[in-house]
């Protein structure tokens, strides 16, 4: 029996934060598996950060970041971006597919489409390509 994906978030307070609470004030919340990692603005998310989510037993990771121009920051989302871009080359060096790190713009009032993100995650297949025989 396969054991459900487990999968990290990694939010700006500031817009995927507010989506999240307007998400659990409709009754919902994030389904078991699912890592909700908040962070101060997207300029917060680094390669370090991201690493440290699939070092912890993550299949998916979803970075969360404001919108171009809505920002407090003016770059945040850019900074997280480009972080988000180098993890992922360096997971893919190691078996990763391209999917096990996603990157979305978020806005505080798109609480469905957060919605929508997390059950996608958890319907993705395996996110390693790695060969498993030759681990035996």
């Amino acid at each position: 029996m396969n054991e459900p994906l487990r999968a990290v978030i990694i939010g700006c307070a500031h817009s995927a934060g507010v989506a999240l609470d307007e998400l659990r004030q409709s009754g919902r919340s994030l389904p078991d598996g699912v890592e909700w990692v908040e962070v101060p603005c997207g300029a917060s998310v680094d390669d370090l950060l991201i690493l440290k989510a699939f070092e912890s037993g993550a299949d998916r990771v979803l970075v969360l970041v404001c919108n171009d121009q809505a920002c407090r920051s003016l770059d945040g989302n850019r900074w997280a971006e480009k972080h988000t871009n180098t993890a992922r080359r360096l997971l893919k060096e190691i078996g990763f597919e391209d999917s096990a790190l996603q990157l979305q713009h978020i806005a505080p009032n798109m609480a469905a489409d957060l919605h929508a993100w997390v059950s996608a995650l958890q319907e993705a297949a395996p996110a390693t390509t790695a060969n498993e025989d030759t681990a035996s």
